[in-house]
């Protein structure tokens, strides 16, 4: 019997231990889903003059389509990535830039993220809403390389990002 308990109580604990955490995100007066004291950035550091050298604070980080296939819908509304010096990132796509400038600030959770460079690697911190969920999110990270002047992440489908100073056109 206690043998039983026992086995039961390992595979629970193996189990609660292989699930993603979630965390209930609150939204604010205008809907805007906004970080709290149990849902932050693992990110702390804020990015060394090298660090700033790899990546472009100046410029915008425009998806490209290549490496995989793209329908109509993508290749009309790229991802567009704006690094700031101070560790964050805005992600946003071209349909939608600029929308929500006065809604989002750096703690929503659409705003984007934090960014982390070791050598030619960086890592993408974000918050995303759970499958079939409305309140609860899980936080993801996302790896990508450093390639001149593109970002190229591959974790499941491959995404390129290319620096560019001005924006496509809508």
């Amino acid at each position: 019997m206690i043998k039983n308990i026992f086995s039961i109580l390992c595979v629970m604990m193996f189990l609660n231990s292989c699930g993603q955490k979630l965390y209930k995100i609150e939204k604010d007066k205008c809907d805007e889903p906004l970080l709290n004291d149990k849902a932050q950035y693992s990110f702390t550091e804020k990015p060394s003059e090298e660090d700033l050298k790899r990546i472009d604070t100046t410029t915008y980080y425009v998806q490209i389509f290549e490496g995989r296939y793209y329908n109509e819908e993508e290749m009309k509304n790229p991802r567009i990535i704006i690094f700031h010096n101070d560790g964050f990132f805005k992600n946003e796509s071209l349909m939608y830039f600029g929308k929500f400038n006065e809604q989002r600030g750096k703690n929503s959770v659409y705003y984007g993220g934090k960014y982390r460079i070791k050598n030619n690697i960086i890592q993408l911190e974000q918050f995303g809403r759970s499958p079939d969920s409305k309140k609860w999110y899980t936080r993801r990270i996302t790896n990508g390389k450093i390639d001149g002047n593109k970002i190229i992440c591959n974790e499941g489908l491959v995404s390129v990002f290319e620096k560019r100073k001005n924006l496509p056109i809508k």
